[in-house]
């Protein structure tokens, strides 16, 4: 055997032994439409997907862009590539972003400077004296409450960007700057920036500005029901397939964006040749990496935000990405600068969302199949230590406006330490790599860092928010969930009650007297519950001018039991023992929901 066959062998021996040292490269054009059509067709099965569009550009030329299924199920027409318009949802956010960063390069706006100084005007609450900038704004560190009030919906009530800001902006929870708090109206709040700045509204400033240069022809941020390219987008359930009517929010330029596939790929394309596209730039080369970097994060290890787009680290590779739901349509984007790829997809179904998430794994498992590293880079804590860091978390997203602050409850997690170096967080084993730094044992791509300093946790997986601790050793959302419905419950419970003694009495033909405070009471209890349930949907528009005195309601019926009951004791009326005790029960409900912040 000749010297360079015994090495062609070894070469392949080392390849099938010890396939990591392999390097993973991008697919061709025929092996990744192989692969996309091979996962479409599967998931749109699974995920009862009517209709759905791809995009895979690479080295600024499109290489995939494939239709699926239905736009419109009624009338049999295929979604199209190149002309069926989706709605994109917070995909926008990453249009927005570009927007700010022309401006910031046109030396129109500086980034780091308060907002104020170009919205003099802009109304923060309480907490007015607090700097917020467009670096906070598109990395989502400015602070802001969730808010799911005044987003619009109906056509008919649809408020101009302006509007929506000096209207419906959610208070701040925190400091500007603190932690990444994935937040809707804040960037809508950019785009607004971009409205004054450029003296332009901001659907204009776009069209011109980006959607032109990139010859995205199909691409905009107005709803016209009328065009006969726009996809429907259906809800299923027991077997069939739903139309949903479409939704029309204030805050554009967080989520309103309807595009082809084959604009997005113009988009990724641009940003992927740092801002170049057929000659042309919507970015200079040096505002476009500024753009992609990272500008936020809790850890350098962790993926953080750049300007419109969150990273993620998976298979050894970095991406920059954005997805975004609206209705029943979900889409999501994803870029991998270093193989100048990017993947665009978009369905219009609510079971989508589980394809626009599973593609990338999939592809990267498919074409880049590399494992992190998690071997230990420095002391492992002990048990001891870990312990100081388990508790209850809640993400801080869950902080909103509102009742519906008490929600958070619900989307608790719970960290727990159960070896040293192990940490379980809900059913979910982590193992530390480093102090402060662990890896999910299931998923090793998956990342979590814990500060230590202020009692918080990054998770890779959502790099759009960070979870806080409930430092109160006494702390459980079951127990808060109990009390609530406990107290809760108090109020049909008097009802029923005075109501009972009121007619047994009378079937008796005992000396009688109906308890009228205490059912007045209960009544205008149940009555603000259904209220504060309903809430979503009446102010899903606007907030009106009642609502805050609405929400303060309680106060005002606690007042009239405790003033009705002291009344009654001067003019030497009997009280009975049941209507000092739920008199006591009111005023132990109104300063529970005070504390959960219910009446904001």
């Amino acid at each position: 055997m000749s010297k360079w066959v015994r090495m062609i062998v070894l070469a392949l021996l080392a390849c099938m032994l010890m396939p990591e040292l392999v390097h993973a490269s991008a697919p061709n054009a025929d092996e990744a439409k192989i692969f996309i059509d091979e996962f479409m067709s599967r998931k749109m099965k699974e995920d009862h997907i009517p209709g759905a569009v791809v995009a895979i550009v690479r080295d600024g030329r499109t290489e995939v862009l494939s239709g699926y299924g239905y736009a419109d199920l009624e009338r049999k027409i295929a979604a199209d590539p190149d002309r069926t318009i989706f709605r994109l949802g917070s995909i926008s956010k990453s249009i927005t972003a570009t927007a700010v960063m022309q401006l910031q390069e046109a030396g129109k706006l500086d980034l780091h400077a308060d907002i104020k100084r170009y919205i003099p005007e802009l109304d923060l609450g309480g907490r007015n004296d607090q700097p917020i900038t467009a670096h906070d704004l598109l990395t989502h560190t400015a602070g802001f409450c969730e808010s799911v009030y005044g987003v619009g919906r109906d056509k008919s009530k649809q408020v101009s960007l302006a509007e929506a800001i000096s209207s419906h902006l959610p208070a701040l929870c925190r400091q500007p700057g603190e932690q990444i708090a994935y937040s809707n109206q804040g960037m809508s709040l950019a785009g607004y920036l971009v409205e004054r700045v450029s003296d332009r509204p901001y659907e204009d400033y776009v069209r011109d500005n980006i959607f032109k240069p990139l010859k995205m022809t199909h691409a905009s941020f107005r709803l016209v029901e009328t065009d006969p390219f726009l996809a429907k987008n259906y809800s299923y359930a027991k077997g069939k397939y739903t139309a949903t009517p479409y939704s029309y929010i204030h805050h554009l330029p967080a989520g309103a964006m309807n595009a082809t596939a084959a604009d997005m790929s113009h988009y990724m394309i641009a940003h992927l040749q740092q801002g170049l596209f057929e000659g042309g730039r919507i970015l200079s080369e040096k505002t476009a990496e500024w753009m992609h970097a990272t500008q936020f994060t809790i850890d350098k290890r962790m993926p953080g935000m750049t300007y419109g787009f969150f990273e993620r680290y998976q298979n050894g590779l970095r991406l920059i990405e954005h997805d975004g739901g609206i209705d029943d349509f979900a889409a999501y984007m994803y870029l991998i600068p270093s193989e100048k790829t990017g993947i665009f997809i978009a369905t219009n179904a609510g079971g989508g969302t589980d394809a626009t998430e599973q593609l990338i794994n999939e592809y990267l498992i498919r074409f880049y199949p590399k494992q992190p590293e998690t071997a230990s880079t420095g002391t492992i804590p002990s048990l001891e230590e870990l312990t100081k860091w388990q508790g209850y978390y809640i993400p801080n997203r869950a902080h909103m406006k509102g009742p519906l602050n008490f929600a958070q409850n619900l989307s608790t997690v719970r960290l727990k330490a159960i070896a040293d170096g192990v940490l379980m967080l809900d059913n979910e084993r982590y193992k530390a790599i480093a102090p402060n730094y662990f890896y999910k044992e299931e998923d090793t791509d998956q990342r979590l860092f814990i500060d230590s300093v202020h009692h918080t946790f990054a998770h890779s997986a959502i790099p759009t928010m960070m979870y806080e601790r409930q430092n109160s050793p006494f702390y459980s959302p079951i127990l808060h969930l109990v009390l609530f419905l406990a107290l809760t419950f108090i109020y049909p419970a008097r009802l029923l009650t005075a109501v009972m003694g009121w007619v047994i009495r009378r079937i008796r033909h005992k000396p009688n007297e109906f308890h009228w405070l205490d059912a007045l009471a209960s009544l205008s209890f149940i009555g603000y519950f259904i209220f504060i349930a309903s809430t979503v949907e009446l102010f899903i528009n606007a907030i009106p001018w009642w609502a805050d005195w609405a929400m303060h309601l309680p106060f005002l019926i606690v007042f009239a039991q405790v003033a009705g009951i002291g009344i009654m004791l001067v003019y030497k009326r009997k009280v009975t023992w049941l209507q000092y005790l739920f008199t006591a029960a009111s005023v132990i409900d109104v300063a529970y929901l005070y504390a959960w912040g219910f009446f904001q």
